[in-house]
């Protein structure tokens, strides 16, 4: 009853919006025929009377591209199927039945899709929404569109050569990257053999000349031995005539030195020897005073004992 109140409604559905190209996801059972058991997901355009599908939306960029297969819609029948005699859990499932036998079982993901994609498909068979091809027969239509899909099939074969001669331009590329490569690894192993070379040659040119070096100082040393024997003499007195001269010169400091302390102590010595005399004249001065004062006072006191 749902199945039969759904179809009702799709009649009443906007003719206009079904004149329309429809595309969208539906599952299509594999095998062309009722009995198959594979369901495979694709991508389907509805456009005049043709049904195409493609693995997936980006392998349709327009109506020009190959698809993976075609459904031609004239003298098809729409029906959903009876899932009593083939039981599945997709219960959406609908049939385009050709004339010569063959079928192809559909299933949406809800009720509501599933009805407006009968409903397309059964408007698709009346309807033609190209200008052009209003005015052509079934079987102009039918050829027209296989000289389309001929069409395309053919720029896709161009295509597939354009992208094969890509390709084979491509492998020639990596070719040349490899031999270069080849090259580079080749020149890298006598630029490594050329550099042991030269660190060979330079290792034997330096022990040569350290050689040389030692034999021009052993040959100097025999020519000029009772010379340089001289001088390393000579060198030995004036180093020891300048040690005894350090020597002297070290006592004599140290003499310096210690007279100069000699004389600061004798300076201090008489310092304190002025200030003590300083304070011995101080101390004298005040015992005159003193007497001075005692000795008018013991006058005055004779003098009040004489007047007494």
């Amino acid at each position: 009853m749902a199945l039969s109140a759904g179809l009702e409604g799709a009649t009443e559905l906007d003719i206009t919006s079904l004149l329309q190209p429809r595309q969208g996801y539906l599952s299509k059972l594999g095998g062309g025929q009722e009995k198959g058991s594979k369901w495979n997901r694709r991508w389907f355009v509805l456009r005049d009377n043709i049904l195409m599908y493609f693995n997936s939306p980006k392998d349709f960029t327009g109506f020009r591209d190959k698809p993976s297969g075609v459904v031609l819609l004239e003298e098809c029948n729409v029906r959903t199927r009876d899932e009593r005699g083939a039981p599945t859990n997709r219960p959406f499932t609908f049939v385009i039945s050709q004339a010569n036998g063959e079928s192809v079982v559909l299933a949406a993901d809800s009720e509501n899709e599933m009805l407006e994609w009968m409903q397309a498909v059964r408007t698709s068979r009346m309807c033609i929404t190209d200008a052009d091809a209003i005015s052509m027969s079934e079987a102009r239509r039918r050829d027209t569109a296989e000289a389309e899909l001929t069409n395309a099939m053919t720029r896709r074969a161009n295509a597939d050569a354009e992208l094969a001669a890509i390709e084979d331009e491509w492998q020639s590329v990596q070719s040349e990257h490899h031999k270069v490569e080849m090259e580079k690894e080749k020149a890298e192993k006598e630029l490594k053999e050329l550099m042991a070379r030269f660190k060979l040659r330079k290792s034997l040119l330096h022990w040569r000349h350290r050689k040389l070096t030692l034999s021009f100082r052993a040959l100097i040393t025999i020519v000029f031995r009772e010379r340089i024997d001289g001088a390393k003499s000579t060198k030995g007195k004036s180093d020891l005539q300048a040690a005894m001269m350090q020597d002297e010169l070290d006592i004599a400091v140290a003499a310096r030195q210690k007279a100069e302390a000699a004389k600061r102590k004798s300076e201090e010595m008489l310092a304190k020897e002025l200030t003590l005399k300083k304070e011995g004249e101080l101390d004298a001065r005040e015992c005159e005073k003193t007497f001075a004062a005692e000795s008018q006072k013991t006058y005055t006191v004779s003098q009040e004992e004489s007047a007494l």
